[in-house]
């Protein structure tokens, strides 16, 4: 690998994992929406949830119906049962904090099961894609005036989608079943390794099919994007500028993005619901799929969840984007600072061995 190839694909890798942990809500309300499976799932959780609700909602006379219960009808105002009864009201407006406090963290995780395999798979997909597509797109540059047309664009993106997405499926195959079945106790690996075991490795590559299809999605968004940028650069050099700011990345990635979503949203409704399939069930590929939901459910419920799915996705375009330009200079900063160690520590390592000799 040369050391832009490591820097472009550390920077994604890291931009990636910052926008997922700051959306996920988002990709979670997604993602059940897309699987239909909210009502069913939530259940028990929702038991646990109005338990917490009821217990933490301790009004004022609560206290001193408790108060009155320990104490009894307090008639003297001695000191001591001044201190008494307030030491039990302290009490028990710390009770009513932390049930309340206990309340919040029950009903937010539900929007984080899955966190773990999300930010392992995006990690994994931004590094592999930015590697591959900085590979290619430097190749197909050479001769071209260092800037890519419309159709190396495509070819770029298109080659590094499939890569990032066949070797990053399984890990989206644990992270929609660890989303929708509300599983935060297990690992990824675990989730893996289970799946493998019950269905092989045809569970793990499941979903591949719309997967592959919706690499047109980030194809689509940096063919929008490296256009935009070529343009916004040669506006920009009439004032002297060669380069774009973290702002215009931001924005432009994140128009790309919400362009690319519209037109491949019913393909993340498709591998969403193949995810979460066994194999012993029906084995439709994603097209007989395509049809059967149409058929039975209407051309809307292809589309379940878009609203939540835009947001996320041009937020974490946007972030990714934006997080990708500012770590550029960083990590390749942190790199170079490691290559200056191992050379001067190569230096010393020789000059240590020629003295041993004389």
């Amino acid at each position: 690998m040369t050391d832009k190839s490591i820097i472009h694909a550390i920077s994604g890798g890291l931009s990636g994992l910052v926008s997922m942990a700051l959306t996920y809500p988002l990709v979670t309300l997604s993602t059940n929406a897309q699987t239909k499976n909210i009502e069913n799932n939530n259940n028990n959780n929702n038991e646990e949830i109005k338990k917490l609700t009821n217990d933490s909602k301790l009004s004022l006379r609560t206290l001193h119906h408790e108060i009155s219960q320990e104490f009894g009808n307090y008639k003297d105002n001695t000191n001591d049962s001044i201190i008494k009864i307030k030491l039990i009201k302290l009490q028990i407006i710390l009770k009513k904090l932390l049930l309340r406090f206990k309340f919040i963290l029950s009903y937010c995780k539900k929007y984080y099961s899955g966190l773990e395999s999300a930010l392992v798979g995006i990690v994994a997909v931004n590094f592999v894609y930015y590697y591959i597509y900085n590979i290619i797109g430097n190749y197909l540059k050479r001769g071209s005036k260092n800037s890519l047309n419309i159709s190396n664009s495509l070819i770029t993106g298109l080659s590094a989608g499939i890569v990032s997405r066949v070797i990053t499926n399984p890990i989206w195959v644990a992270n929609t079943r660890m989303t929708v079945n509300k599983d935060s106790s297990s690992s990824t690996l675990k989730v893996i390794y289970n799946i493998y075991q019950n269905e092989g490795i045809n569970g793990l590559l499941s979903g591949l099919g719309p997967a592959l299809i919706l690499v047109t999605s980030p194809m689509i968004q940096f063919t929008i994007y490296e256009q935009l940028k070529n343009l916004l650069i040669k506006f920009k050099r009439v004032k002297g500028l060669n380069t774009i700011s973290s702002i215009d990345a931001l924005l432009l990635g994140s128009f790309g993005k919400l362009i690319a979503i519209l037109i491949t949203y019913p393909y993340y409704t498709i591998r969403a619901r193949m995810h979460m399939k066994k194999i012993e069930d029906d084995n439709d590929n994603s097209f007989k799929l395509f049809y059967k939901i149409i058929k039975n459910e209407g051309i809307n419920s292809l589309y379940k969840g878009i609203e939540s799915k835009l947001l996320q996705s041009v937020l974490s375009a946007g972030l990714i984007f934006y997080f990708k330009e500012e770590m550029m200079s960083f990590v390749e900063l942190l790199i170079n600072q490691i290559n200056n160690k191992n050379i001067s520590i190569k230096k010393i390592t020789s000059k240590s061995k020629n003295v041993f000799r004389k």
